[in-house]
């Protein structure tokens, strides 16, 4: 009996695919793939790996079928979205197959992550990224099966805390291997990131405790937790020692470890803020700009009670910029963002401007004026109703005002 229902999976991802093709993009490093490269790579691996767990050979003609689907929908306008029940259908496929892979008892971890990186490139995405589809459920059951399946390794790592619960400055996390004396906790990326942060501190009481996973009964019958163990412990956090598998080995061993404090870190410091600036400069026109330069073109991104917005501009960039970005005959354009601060309220003062390139990216930021701010406000919510029946959201404050008041107005 077939488990997966690998055509309707095949849809649900061209689909997808093609709604984020025609869409605006992500930022995404320069040395790493295109977006678009990443989902093909996803889909073509989800479907493989669900025929094969279904005993059957993959089916080259679902993915010429994708890239034809895509090739023709690209720059149309008439593209027909996923429906509610098609996302449905798709994303509890894909809640099936991690669970699916976890029942092997093989180390299928990698075929497990790419589901988990599709369904937080989801969620990035408006249109998938609602309650009514369980995605949120499907994130969360990919990050705990990845858990689940990493404490079952017979690994060996050492849990590092830096300064202590209490702070004021603390950091912890996992280190490969055990990790028992102040040297090699210098050799740690949590120690290393830690002074990066707080290179005021001199020295750093340091906490180090030794585990395995596996049920493995020592240390000595594991091997050093690899940067993908790490990953995936680091995200889980202090929980990941509550998971089944885990035994502790040996410590607590407490020392002070130096800080990496010099008389150049001042001037190092100032160093990298003029470098930051550099990377990504100030833009400063012959006028500020004004609400008519701006209009809302999509809901970017909504994460972390922040809804990310991009607009286009309607002035001249060299007035409101000083410079001329864009060039056709380069085939460069731009791109902007503005946040909205649900726990604030208000548009955030900062706009960040991407030039787009052929094979590179710049960024550039600049300030918005107050009142070009709440100008942005009220276009937003009225974009936000208009595209999904909802108002922008408030601030918690007024959302319990808004309830109070509803609950105090007469009823029939």
């Amino acid at each position: 009996m077939k488990r997966f229902n690998i055509p309707l999976v095949a849809e649900g991802l061209t689909a997808y695919a093609i709604e984020r093709q025609n869409g605006w993009e992500r930022s995404q490093r320069k040395d790493a793939p295109t977006w678009m490269e990443q989902r093909r790579f996803w889909t073509d691996t989800i479907l493989q790996g669900m025929a094969r767990l279904d005993g059957q050979e993959p089916n080259p003609k679902l993915m010429e079928r994708f890239d034809q689907e895509l090739k023709s929908a690209r720059g149309s306008a008439a593209t027909v979205p996923a429906s509610p029940k098609l996302q449905r259908g798709t994303i509890r496929a894909l809640r099936n197959f991690v669970s699916a892979l976890e029942a092997t008892g093989d180390d299928r971890r990698r075929q497990v992550d790419v589901v988990r990186e599709l369904l937080e490139d989801m969620s990035s995405h408006l249109p998938w990224a609602h309650a009514g589809n369980r995605l949120d459920l499907a994130c969360d059951e990919a990050e705990h099966a990845l858990r689940r399946m990493t404490a079952q390794m017979p690994i060996r790592f050492t849990r590092i805390l830096l300064g202590g619960d209490a702070g004021p400055h603390w950091a912890s996390g996992y280190a490969s291997g055990t990790v028992t004396d102040a040297e090699a906790v210098q050799r740690t990326a949590i120690y290393q990131e830690a002074v990066r942060d707080y290179p005021e501190i001199t020295s750093w009481p340091a906490l180090c405790t030794v585990y395995v996973g596996g049920n493995q009964p020592s240390a000595l019958g594991a091997v050093d937790a690899s940067d993908f163990d790490l990953e995936i412990m680091n995200l889980a956090g202090d929980g990941f020692l509550k998971e089944r598998g885990i035994r502790w080995t040996c410590g607590m061993y407490q020392m002070t470890v130096p800080g990496a404090q010099s008389a150049a870190a001042p001037e190092k410091t100032r160093t990298e803020e003029i470098q930051a600036e550099e990377v990504n400069p100030l833009l400063l026109g012959e006028r500020p700009l004004e609400p008519d330069d701006l209009a809302i073109f999509e809901l970017y991104a909504s994460e972390d009670d922040c809804l990310t917005f991009c607009l286009d501009v309607l002035a001249d960039e060299k007035t409101v910029f000083g410079r001329q970005l864009s060039d056709e005959r380069e085939e460069s354009y731009i791109m902007t963002y503005v946040v909205y601060d649900e726990g604030t309220g208000a548009v955030r003062d900062t706009m960040d401007v991407e030039l787009r390139l052929p094979h590179d990216e710049k960024w550039f930021h600049c300030k918005l004026p107050d009142e070009v701010r709440a100008a942005l406000k009220e276009k937003m919510d009225t974009f936000c109703l208009a595209c999904f029946g909802e108002h922008l959201p408030g601030t918690p404050a007024q959302c319990q005002e808004e309830a109070d008041a509803s609950q105090m107005e007469p009823t029939m």
